[in-house]
């Protein structure tokens, strides 16, 4: 019974060794002025409750454990600068950063090889066209396509090979890639909405470029350009509606195309309860149900951050509705019941 129970220990040992992931690292210049902090997003996004401060000592030097169930983006902060890394459970990564530079890199561990391959293509890399927008969104739509499409594809696609030609494992290649797809479809996204009053042409651009694309995720769980890309997507099947709706003339009393409901049902939901909502409705319709059970959950907890009482009740009946046994319940409960009465 005695060894038995050792061995029981043993094993449970070895379960939480193996779901866990080390980051070490030091950071050179070190005045300890600057806190280390890592984000881990539940599911996207930055949210301050999800970071945890890493304690460094004088010298520089820190170590954590971090526990990981599995593959999951993260973001290492210092110096307000953002460093996107890759944890996978079981595995390591020792750092290097400089408070003098303002540089990061990867220099060992068993999760060396994938962190390096994501540094190396840059995922968060601040395309050419929103550095200087005004040169694009000028263009007509021949040479929109010629200058801004072209190029850019070209540039995710020389990417998106190298990661396939690394040497890292196929489901690191596979997420990395998917991401580098998703933040080109989102950055376009963000020239065309920058000022919020896009004109007809960029409209149609985006369109278009989103009429190639299926919400399906490429890799689930997916990284945070997809959940980013997904929020997008959901602008588009609503915009593409509200364009047909005016080609087709089609009456307040008939439905809104793709949405299931009256566009006037669908203008007094958008009165009542704003845009987010209006996210909901459309992610119940057009994305996978395993998606929307995450970005509903995120939806909420938004609505409660910006104690919006009257929304995260509505959205919160609505998403118990869908997934009476959503693992996101308990906390939906809970910050439903924190907001003012």
């Amino acid at each position: 019974m005695k060894r038995l129970l050792i061995l029981l220990i043993l094993v449970c040992s070895s379960i939480n060794l193996w779901a866990q992931f080390k980051l070490s690292g030091t950071i050179k210049h070190y005045t300890g002025h600057a806190d280390l902090k890592i984000n881990i997003p539940q599911v996207y996004s930055y949210d301050e409750a999800n970071s945890i401060k890493i304690p460094v000592a004088k010298n520089g030097s820190f170590s954590i454990t971090l526990p990981i169930k599995g593959q999951k983006f993260a973001d290492l902060i210092f110096q307000q600068n953002f460093h996107l890394i890759l944890l996978n459970r079981g595995k390591s990564l020792r750092v290097e950063l400089s408070e003098n530079e303002k540089s990061f890199r990867p220099i060992a561990g068993t999760a060396l090889a994938e962190n390096a391959v994501l540094l190396a293509v840059n995922i968060e890399e601040y395309p050419f066209f929103l550095q200087n927008d005004g040169a694009y969104t000028s263009l007509n739509p021949a040479k929109l396509n010629n200058r801004l499409l072209t190029p850019y594809f070209a540039m995710r696609d020389k990417k998106i090979d190298m990661v396939n030609r690394s040497s890292i494992n196929p489901k690191d290649k596979k997420l990395i890639a998917s991401e580098l797809r998703y933040s080109v479809y989102n950055n376009l996204h963000e020239l065309v909405l920058f000022d919020g009053h896009p004109p007809e042409k960029l409209i149609n651009l985006l369109v278009g470029v989103f009429d190639k694309v299926t919400p399906k995720p490429e890799v689930f769980p997916a990284g945070p350009q997809y959940y980013i890309f997904a929020n997008n997507y959901l602008w588009y099947k609503q915009t593409k509606s509200a364009i047909k709706v005016k080609a087709q003339n089609i009456k307040p009393n008939q439905l809104m195309p793709g949405y299931g409901i009256t566009i006037t049902a669908f203008n007094a939901f958008k009165a009542r309860y704003g845009e987010l909502y209006m996210r909901w409705l459309g992610a119940t319709r057009f994305l996978p149900n395993a998606v929307v059970e995450q970005l509903g959950y995120l939806q909420i907890s938004m609505a409660a951050n910006n104690d919006n009482k009257v929304l995260a009740d509505k959205l919160a009946k609505d998403y118990k509705r869908k997934f009476p046994a959503s693992l996101y319940n308990r906390a939906i409960n809970r910050k439903i019941a924190g907001l003012k009465h």
